[in-house]
């Protein structure tokens, strides 16, 4: 909850239309509920990555987390129809992208993959490679890194692996993960004991030391008094002290009288470190000497729209944008000139300044150029 306090508040939820007939919005085709369920994986940051001028040294990177991926299954077959084969998944996840010459990645889009559309968030995706770190020199481009997805049956998929994707989105997973975790147990469903007392880790030793945060999941058992019992680490990543604090959070735990319950879970994971906007290495276009509108004078609201996934992985960005103001305070002509590391930060500050609402003037403003920059903030020190 700390971390997202830090990050603007997303006041603005851009409108997705959808193709209609004779005024009837048309649903997505219904997939089979019991078409097979796979777990997606990621392959691991390379050592360093191939770009036009020669291989780039990768000081610090993160590993996407897995993802929950239920294969699209039509729910009946037609009469006299072969039965339905879905398409192969997609092998490679390829992005292509620039580094500055301190190191940060730029410039980041999404190309061709095989095997047909994605199945996970591309934004996330874009969000972990902007966070990766490489070693600072000459400026390069043309660099690409293939993210390689693999696939297995979420049924196969080992504890491992289920506790990384369930950390990934600890409050937000899917219920089918849940119920891979669950498994073995009694502790989830209907027959979840009400907690008198939690206890959180305190993460803050390890919240915003690297781009890869520490994570761990446990196990544990209640007893029919309410204590915690048998509190065991089944997987960790970074710091082994990160899941020793974890493990002596949830035995301080306890519930109210009740059944004895096994292998209830939880899992927790640290705050990735911040990450600065690419810094511009040329200056921006002056302004037009006709355009004397200031930021005050535009009016913006409070509420910024952070990109979610950019938010999340505590990446900042930055865009350039021009436009026009009418005389009566409309905005229009609206240009995005540079969005950094990907089109995204441009997409947001677009919605940001179409809610611009400047005061009527005698005479409009054309021209004119406005740089936005999405800062992570610090974490607050809570020890005052």
């Amino acid at each position: 909850m700390r971390g997202l306090l830090l990050l603007a508040r997303a006041a603005l939820v851009p409108v997705v239309l959808l193709p209609s007939v004779a005024g009837a919005v048309i649903p997505p085709p219904p997939s089979d509920p019991k078409a097979p369920v796979k777990l997606v994986s990621f392959a691991p940051p390379p050592a360093s990555v191939t770009c036009a001028g020669g291989p780039v040294r990768l000081l610090e990177g993160a590993t996407p987390p897995p993802k929950v991926w239920q294969v699209w299954m039509p729910p009946v077959g037609q009469a006299g129809m072969p039965p339905y084969t879905p398409p192969p998944p997609p092998t490679s996840e390829v992005y292509g992208f620039s580094i500055t010459a301190d190191g940060h990645a730029q410039d980041l889009k999404r190309k061709t993959l095989s095997g047909g559309p994605g199945v996970w968030n591309t934004e996330e995706l874009a969000a972990i490679l902007a966070s990766w770190r490489f070693a600072p020199g000459a400026a390069a481009t043309d660099c690409q890194v293939d993210l390689a997805p693999s696939y297995q049956p979420l049924a196969e998929a080992s504890p491992a692996k289920l506790f990384e994707a369930l950390a990934a989105e600890p409050r937000n997973a899917p219920q089918l993960l849940r119920k891979a975790v669950a498994v073995g147990g009694d502790c989830g469903g209907a027959s979840r004991r009400r907690p008198e007392t939690i206890v959180y880790p305190d993460t803050r030793p390890f919240d915003d030391k690297t781009v890869d945060p520490a994570w761990a999941g446990l196990t544990f058992d209640i007893d029919a008094a309410g204590a915690t019992r048998n509190v065991q680490v089944v997987a960790q990543h970074g710091a082994p002290a990160f899941a020793a604090a974890a493990a002596g959070a949830i035995a301080k735990g306890r519930y109210f009288p009740g059944p004895p319950r096994t292998r209830c879970y939880v899992a927790f994971k640290a705050m990735p470190k911040a990450t600065e906007a690419p810094r511009r290495e040329t200056p921006p276009p002056a302004d037009d000497e006709a355009c004397k509108i200031t930021r005050e004078e535009l009016n913006l609201p409070e509420d910024k729209f952070f990109p979610p996934a950019f938010a999340k992985q505590r990446v900042g960005g930055r865009a350039l944008l021009r436009f026009d103001v009418a005389p009566w305070g409309q905005i229009g002509a609206v240009e995005v000139l540079e969005s950094q590391p990907t089109a995204t930060f441009g997409d947001a500050a677009r919605m940001l300044l179409a809610s611009a609402r400047p005061k009527p003037q005698a005479t409009g403003h054309h021209g004119c150029v406005v740089p936005m920059v999405y800062a992570i903030p610090a974490i607050p020190d809570e020890t005052d």
